[in-house]
Order: structure tokens, then C-alpha cells, then sequence
């Protein structure tokens, strides 16, 4: 066998990754060498394309080194399990400690190695994302490229990138916790998700919605560094003694007002717009439940339709109370269904609506008590934390202890966290019954059957008992708890 007439220079392994030079006139692919050791995930490496000489970031993260280079990676530092750390200025030994960016928003993604692989920006349309992936596909797919080894796996980062990014679902979870790699264990960790599923799951959110304690944490943990940044600055500039003040800092302190109560409105108007359509959408689901008397009864005391009715709610509470905080849930909804019902009922039949008034009176203490209620568990859960805090400077705890204590706290988070729910919830379904009961142009004799129904449905719901509890059987029938 004849060999080359000198032999091959070798070099030594070193990882290499495969991208694709994000500037759109070039979207070149390439490959650069990953640095050693390896830094923390969704670090922002700065890559030189080697075609167009352009600088474009690349958004790091482990699942994108080759599987043949594992065994020559160095492990990544232990920043690299947890969230995105920016570095702020003066931070490190002498200076602040980095802060984390938990979930990513739509506008800056928690990571962009998908956009990178693709060449597309991060606002890129869902026809942008196609007609890359064409391209890109037609240019490395594994037929035209047979004397490339690399191919094969830069075609499939080039499906997986247009797989997650051109469906709407998927791209939103990729923009907020990153790709599946940089995940813990459990995959995606949605508040909004995690929320519903505690409170009552899918088959609850036709009656109360979903709920907008949710997504105000979710909008907690996407505040942003240079939002955090903002109004440390504001709080150091109004520290001074305003007489004090250069027209720089007064200016600069007026300008970061103005754009942060801006966002405040901006945000606040989200919210009034997701409760209407909330409202808009419970009103329509209670109103089509509630036809089912109306629609039938001859009036207010029809016997023969009002054990159907009353027979139709139980049998649907008695179903409803097996999902999470089924039982919680129902007596918080039966309650205002009750409480609206009859204020109504009383003002109309009652002289003067005296017995209107009087249910007006009983709600507002309700209202009143119930707040009472959640910031006491507010307040509960924070001594708790206070208790392991004091604890841990006296010496610190033992496994047991810790233990003990931790889940004394999760005990009580969750029913602060059930108590802050159940006032929005009662909120928007007192909105939800007054928009039943006054709307326009029905006649008084059809309110009044609404009405009616509402009680009994009221009724049937805060009837509920947990499986094993003793107590009245709900309206006589039998077999029901």
C-alpha cells in the first residue's frame, strides 16, 4: 500500500461549534472553538465570521458542544446550572454580586442560539423563520454536502431551531426559559401554568378564568436588569437633597420618572384589558349555564325544572371538587354566587330594597374580612422565613429543623397564595354576576329566574364537603356529600 509522500499534521481535539453568521447579507455557516473551560450557559460569546468579517454574539448554552466532544469538554462552572447572571458594573470580588435574570420576555429572549442558527433576528416573522430554514436546509442538507462530516448534525440544529421557533407555542416557552437543554430536569417551569394547576386545573377556568395573580408573578420574574438598574439610580438621585441636584442628574432623574411611570400605565392598561376580556368571556359561560332554568322554568317556583336544575348543579359540583382545591374553590364561588343572587332578589321583592341593602352591608364586611385574612398569612409566612433566618445566625439548623421549617413555610405560602387568589376570584365574579343581573334590555321577570338559578347554583357549590366529612346532605338528595 503507498502512503502520501509526507505525512498529515495533526492538532490536538478542541471542541468546535457549529453556527451560522447571523448577518442576513452572509448567514455563512461556521464553526468556532468553544473556550476553555467551558463558560456558563447562555453566556454572549462575540464570533468573527470568517467570510464577512462581520461580529455577531452567539448565545452559549451545553447541548450545542457535538456529542463526539464530550469527553473532552471540561465541566462548565456551576453558574452554568442556574439562571442567566449578567455582570453589573463593580461587580466581582470588591464589587456587587451579579443578579439573575430568570425568564426571558418576547422582546429579549432568555437566549438566541436558535435565531443564531438561523440567521434571523429575534423579531423575526413567522415568514422570516421559514424562508431561512429553506435556505439553510437546501444548503446543508446531507445529499449536497456528502464530503462533509458535519452535515448531518448541522441539519438537524437546523430543523430543531425552525421545529421550536416556527410553532407559536413552542417559541414563546423558547424565548422565556431557553431551550430544552438549559432546562432543569422538569423541562419549562411556567407560574402561570404551575398557578393554574394547584388552583383548580383547565376544568375551573370556564368559571373563574385564569388567574391574573399568575401572571403578575410570571411579570415579577421577567423584570429586567436595566429596569432594576433605573430605579436604583432614581433612589440614589431623590437621596440627595433635590437643591443639590446638577440639571444632568434632575433631568435624568425626571426622565427615568416619566419613562417609569409610563411602562407602569402601559402595564396597568394590559391588565385592565386581559380582566374585560375575562369578565366578557365568564359572563358569556354563566350566562349559557343559567339558560338551562331559564330557558325552561315557567317561573321563579317552577318544582318539576328547579329539581333538575338543583340536580344538574350538584351533580357538577360533586364532579368539580376532585380537582385541586376542587372543594376551596367551589365554596369561594358558591358564596358569591349566593351573595349576589340574593341582594338582588332582595332589593327587587323587599320595601324600599331594604334587604338589598342590608346583603350590601354583609358583602362589603366580607370583602373587608377576607383581606384581612390574606395579609395575616402574609404576615405568617414572612415570620416563618424570619424564624429560619434568626435561626441560621444563632448557629445555624439541624436537617431536621430545616426541614420542619421549610415545610411549615411552603404549608403557609400556599395558603397565602390560595387567600390572594380568592380575592381576585371573588372580584371578578362579583363583576361577573352584576353584568348578568343588570344587563340591558331583559325583561324584569327573566332577571328575576336568573337570579334564581344563580342562588341555586350558589347553593349547590358551597354545599360541597370533602369526601369523608359528616354534614347536612345538600337539598335532600341522596348520596351526596
Amino acid at each position: 500500500m503507498s502512503g502520501l509522500s509526507s505525512p498529515i499534521p495533526s492538532r490536538p481535539v478542541h471542541p468546535h461549534i457549529l453556527t451560522t453568521c447571523s448577518r442576513p447579507s452572509c448567514g455563512t455557516p461556521l464553526e468556532f472553538p468553544l473556550p476553555v473551560p467551558a463558560p456558563p450557559q447562555r453566556t454572549a460569546l462575540e464570533i468573527r465570521c470568517w467570510k464577512c468579517n462581520a461580529t455577531f454574539q452567539h448565545t452559549f448554552y451545553p447541548g450545542q458542544i457535538p456529542s463526539h466532544y464530550n469527553t473532552y469538554v471540561p465541566s462548565p462552572p456551576a453558574a452554568a446550572s442556574s439562571s442567566t447572571t449578567t455582570a453589573t458594573p463593580g461587580s466581582g470580588p470588591t464589587g456587587s454580586t451579579p443578579r439573575t435574570r430568570k425568564i426571558g420576555t418576547q422582546e429579549k429572549p432568555l437566549e438566541t442560539a436558535y435565531y443564531d442558527i438561523l440567521g434571523v433576528s429575534t423579531d423575526a416573522t413567522a415568514d422570516d423563520i421559514k424562508k431561512a430554514y429553506r435556505r439553510l436546509a437546501i444548503k446543508h442538507h446531507p445529499d449536497k454536502n456528502p464530503d462533509d462530516p458535519t452535515a448531518g448534525e448541522r441539519f438537524t440544529q437546523i430543523g430543531i431551531a425552525y421545529q421550536t421557533l416556527s410553532d407559536p407555542d413552542l417559541r414563546k416557552k423558547y424565548n422565556e426559559f431557553g431551550a430544552k437543554e438549559s432546562q432543569p430536569e422538569g423541562g419549562f417551569v411556567d407560574p402561570e401554568e404551575v398557578f393554574g394547576a394547584i388552583f383548580g386545573g383547565d376544568r375551573f377556568v370556564p368559571i373563574i378564568g385564569h388567574i391574573g395573580l399568575a401572571s403578575d408573578m410570571k411579570a415579577a420574574m421577567q423584570e429586567e436588569d436595566d429596569g432594576d438598574e433605573d430605579g436604583k439610580a432614581i433612589e440614589h438621585i431623590k437621596g440627595k437633597d433635590l437643591k443639590n441636584l446638577s440639571p444632568e442628574e434632575r433631568a435624568k432623574l425626571e426622565e427615568r420618572a416619566r419613562v417609569k411611570a409610563e411602562k407602569d400605565r402601559v402595564r396597568q392598561a394590559e391588565k385592565d384589558a386581559q380582566r374585560e376580556k375575562r369578565v366578557a368571556e365568564l359572563v358569556e359561560n354563566l350566562t349559557r349555564k343559567l339558560s338551562i332554568f331559564t330557558e325552561s322554568a315557567t317561573g321563579p317556583h317552577d318544582p318539576d325544572v328547579s329539581r333538575s336544575w338543583r340536580t344538574i348543579c350538584e351533580l357538577e359540583a360533586e364532579d368539580l371538587k376532585r380537582e385541586s382545591y376542587g372543594v376551596e374553590l367551589l365554596q369561594t364561588i358558591g358564596f358569591v354566587y349566593q351573595a349576589k343572587a340574593k341582594h338582588h332578589l332582595a332589593t327587587s321583592q323587599t320595601f324600599l330594597g331594604v334587604g338589598g341593602w342590608l346583603h350590601n352591608v354583609q358583602g362589603k364586611y366580607h370583602v373587608f374580612s377576607e383581606t384581612v385574612s390574606t395579609l395575616r398569612s402574609a404576615l405568617e409566612l414572612k415570620a416563618v422565613f424570619d424564624q429560619i433566618t434568626a435561626a441560621e445566625k444563632a448557629g445555624g439548623l439541624s436537617p431536621e429543623e430545616r426541614q420542619r421549617l421549610e415545610e411549615q413555610a411552603a404549608e403557609k405560602g400556599l395558603q397565602a397564595l390560595f387567600k390572594g387568589a380568592k380575592l381576585e376570584i371573588e372580584s371578578v365574579l362579583r363583576e361577573v354576576c352584576d353584568r348578568i343581573l343588570t344587563e340591558s334590555g331583559l325583561s324584569k321577570a327573566k332577571v328575576e329566574l336568573r337570579a334564581t338559578a344563580l342562588q341555586m347554583l350558589g347553593e349547590a357549590y358551597a354545599g360541597v364537603k370533602k369526601d369523608g366529612e359528616s354534614g347536612p346532605t345538600p337539598f335532600g338528595v341522596p348520596g351526596m356529600r
